[in-house]
């Protein structure tokens, strides 16, 4: 049986719903190593610039940091199903909230690989091999 037959998934619904799984798993990845180099970044003696992280990691640790990361993944991909789950029933002003969702997280996705990319061409400037 195909994927979605039966549930009124159209081929458009199979793209949003495809496209979605990939942003929220590159945001999953990024996410993780954001995690990996702030771990590494603090174990070469790094302070943490960001003040939301430094306090939530100052509160419970690296623990605390990476179910803070997770949650927000987490809530990032039951925002954008919830969206395509109302675009699928035809509620009104659902596509514009799908949009909006989606690019939100894609947004987030593309500023938080900038911001791992620092963190990594620091840890390289920190361990001195530059």
């Amino acid at each position: 049986m195909a994927v979605g037959r039966g549930w009124g998934w159209g081929p458009k619904m199979r793209v949003g719903f495809g496209s979605s799984l990939i942003w929220i798993s590159l945001l999953g990845a990024i996410e993780a190593m954001d995690i990996l180099t702030t771990h590494l970044g603090r174990a070469a003696g790094a302070v943490e610039s960001m003040p939301i992280s430094a306090a939530v990691m100052a509160e419970g640790g690296m623990g605390l940091f990476i179910v803070v990361k997770l949650a927000l993944v987490v809530a990032g991909a039951i925002a954008v199903l919830l969206a395509l789950l109302w675009v699928r029933n035809d509620r009104p002003g659902a596509g514009w909230v799908y949009a909006f969702t989606i690019s939100s997280i894609r947004v987030t996705t593309v500023a938080l690989a900038i911001v791992a990319l620092h963190n990594a061409v620091l840890l390289q400037t920190l361990s001195g091999s530059a």
